[in-house]
């Protein structure tokens, strides 16, 4: 089926092994649903929405402490003090952080933001069933300040590393790029040898995107890739996540999967996605397919190998034939093998 033709039936859906896609994008027939989840992938939203949600969480943070410290005179006149806003606090920052790579920085912020949350919401119950008069209510007030100062420092740690972050977004597409992929898999790989943990990554290659640049210029074509984008995030999970990585190849990371269920989560994302055309142009529907590689991340195989040898399966599943998803038997691909991509077909 040519990108530019309309589909006449839908495959088996019975394996994971025929990859098409298909989605509505940003058209002027494009539905509220789409147009909405288009809208949430674009990169300026993005980042406003994470900056809106900490500025939230520092506000939260900040009002605490002030009506903390507006009663420095605790030791003159003991007195109750202000309860911690914890469940609105966590509200905002799972807000900001939701669509944040977890990098080593990142996750080392968080979990001290999140432990000095809760030693300072247990302080607070502490000093509020003491007596006023008590001799340790004074340093239990005084270590409550300083969790509270301290969990300021380590938002302004999380908003440091989000910021850099939002900077490394693809600006078309809303997608993190190449810094944040490799940070993701440096992440999930010192995870993996810490633990027993999976994790698959995906290569994804649009077959005969060339075409639709060629017949409806560049401008439909960024439309096509945002709209793909689009429909990658629509499906994963909320710890998942999608990158582009050059073009119109675009990267999945699957935390705590095997290659099989990465294969089936990439089958799902073509089944809700084949109901309608990717786009429209003016009354003209496109249709995409693509090309998917798996490998497994863990301890023994660092993210460059994991990377390479999911890119060398999406071109031996090319090879085969387009629109598949291939795992290839270890023994196929040497550890430290260079690559030999095979030569794109025009329109490829």
């Amino acid at each position: 089926m040519s990108a530019l033709q309309p589909k006449k039936s839908l495959p088996s859906t019975k394996k994971a092994d025929t990859l098409g896609v298909t989605e509505a994008a940003s058209s002027p027939t494009l539905s509220g649903a789409a147009r909405r989840d288009l809208e949430a992938a674009a990169a300026p939203e993005w980042a406003a929405g994470a900056g809106a949600a900490i500025r939230a969480t520092r506000a939260e943070l900040v009002a605490w402490l002030q009506a903390l410290l507006r009663q420095g005179v605790y030791r003159l006149r003991p007195g109750p003090v202000a309860v911690m806003p914890i469940g609105r606090i966590h509200q905002q920052l799972s807000v900001a952080l939701a669509a944040a790579v977890e990098t080593p920085a990142l996750q080392a912020a968080r979990e001290r933001l999140s432990d000095d949350l809760a030693r300072a919401d247990a302080r607070s119950a502490a000093l509020a069933s003491l007596d006023p008069s008590d001799p340790e209510a004074p340093a239990l007030y005084d270590e409550l300040i300083a969790l509270g100062l301290d969990a300021l420092q380590q938002l302004s740690e999380i908003e440091i590393e989000l910021a850099a972050q939002h900077a490394g977004l693809d600006a078309l597409t809303g997608l993190p790029g190449r810094r944040a992929l490799y940070q993701r898999l440096a992440a999930e790989h010192a995870r993996s040898q810490r633990s027993v943990h999976r994790c698959a990554v995906v290569l994804i290659d649009l077959d005969r995107f060339k075409p639709v640049n060629d017949q409806y210029g560049h401008l439909v074509g960024d439309d096509f890739l945002r709209a793909f984008a689009a429909a990658l995030r629509a499906e994963l999970r909320p710890y998942d996540a999608a990158f582009r990585f050059g073009g119109d190849e675009f990267v999945l990371v699957l935390p705590d999967v095997t290659n099989d269920q990465a294969e089936a989560v990439v089958e799902r994302i073509r089944q809700r996605l084949q109901r309608q055309p990717l786009l429209e142009v003016d009354g003209t529907p496109l249709w995409a397919e693509f090309s998917a590689g798996v490998a497994a991340l863990d301890g023994a195989r660092t993210p460059a190998e994991a990377l390479g040898r999911a890119d060398a399966q999406l071109y031996a599943a090319k090879a085969r034939r387009a629109h598949r998803v291939a795992q290839i038997p270890a023994a196929t691909v040497p550890e430290g093998a260079p690559l030999a991509r095979p030569k794109r077909r025009a329109g490829s």
